[in-house]
């Protein structure tokens, strides 16, 4: 039984090196690890594409797909539909106006911000894009101690989006670490045109 790791990398990697794995194996079992949905779909695509027989489980956030190879099956290139990392057809804006998770005490405010990002992440349906207003484009700066969660998610397809006039408010605009400015009506035009919005 061969495997492949993928974990930590955002589509087509996880296409890309399951495929050369499949090359590679004259026939078998290979189990593919993925850390996030469009990936663990992508890859199961894959193995259809090629006629093999795929089932995957989770487990700890972690997804293993398990692909029997019978000999004499390969395909001559990567589907072109799963070069593309796709996220899901359903249209979900996310929308954070504050450092702090909800109102009260700062100090927990700021662990529960920390907390939502990580479970964030572990989901596995992801918003499209997440716009960051007021005093929330601190999160995307500099010294952000939740830009690591950001940063996952970035590279699992999530567009980041600060507000311009929230950065210069702030005096922010050179401290920008992640994603890109956004204007307000571009926020209201995402809002309006998302299937979900949920405003934190």
């Amino acid at each position: 039984m061969n495997t492949v790791d993928n974990r930590g990398l955002a589509c087509p990697e996880p296409v890309i090196r399951t495929k050369k794995a499949l090359d590679n194996m004259a026939a078998g079992t290979l189990i593919s690890i993925v850390d996030n949905e469009i990936a663990k779909e992508n890859v199961l695509r894959l193995a259809n594409s090629m006629g093999l027989s795929a089932t995957a489980s989770k487990e700890a956030g972690v997804f293993r797909i398990e692909i029997i190879k019978n000999a004499g099956a390969s395909v001559s290139s990567v589907p072109e539909e799963l070069l593309a990392c796709s996220l899901p057809s359903k249209h979900t804006t996310l929308l954070v106006k504050s450092d702090l998770f909800g109102q009260g005490d700062a100090a927990l405010g700021q662990v529960l911000m920390k907390s939502f990002l990580h479970a964030l992440n572990e989901c596995s349906v992801l918003p499209r894009e997440i716009f960051f207003v007021n005093s929330a484009v601190r999160l995307t700066c500099q010294g952000s101690a939740v830009l690591g969660k950001l940063q996952e998610l970035e590279k699992k397809g999530v567009q980041i989006y600060s507000c311009g006039t929230c950065l210069d408010f702030y005096h922010l605009n050179e401290e920008l670490a992640i994603g890109q400015v956004t204007n307000m009506f571009s926020i209201v035009e995402s809002l309006t045109q998302a299937d979900h919005a949920i405003t934190i």
